[in-house]
């Protein structure tokens, strides 16, 4: 059976494309299509895409809220410090969880991203 040929792209909705756009360019996004000044950007963070629309989402169509969680490979310690250099909201600083050590962020809009450090010991 063949593997289906599918990318994960998720969708945020966004009030302030600019502050947005800014925020995961902190984390170190690239922004690949559209623009901080427009309705739409695709960002590129590690080997993940993001879209951004800045449009409310549409209830009738049944579209929510989104949390986003990210793997990091990286020292948190250091990419905390980093974003609070860029004024990034941070919402619970580094703490060791069961699975690891996490960093919680907040996006402009105050959805909640969650940076994991997976320690294979306790998750694997």
């Amino acid at each position: 059976m063949s593997e289906p040929s599918l990318t994960l792209q998720p969708m945020v909705h966004v009030e302030d494309m600019g502050a947005s756009v800014a925020f995961y360019e902190a984390l170190g996004a690239e922004l690949l299509h559209g623009s901080r000044d427009g309705d739409f950007a695709m960002l590129r963070i590690g080997s993940s895409q993001l879209s951004l629309l800045a449009h409310p989402a549409n209830p009738e169509q049944n579209e929510g809220t989104v949390e986003l969680n990210f793997e990091s490979t990286g020292n948190l310690d250091d990419l905390e410090g980093r974003l609070r250099a860029a004024h990034v909201d941070i919402a619970q600083g580094t703490s060791d969880e069961g699975f690891g050590r996490q960093l919680q962020l907040r996006t402009p809009d105050g959805l909640l991203v969650k940076i994991n450090e997976l320690d294979q010991e306790l998750y694997g």
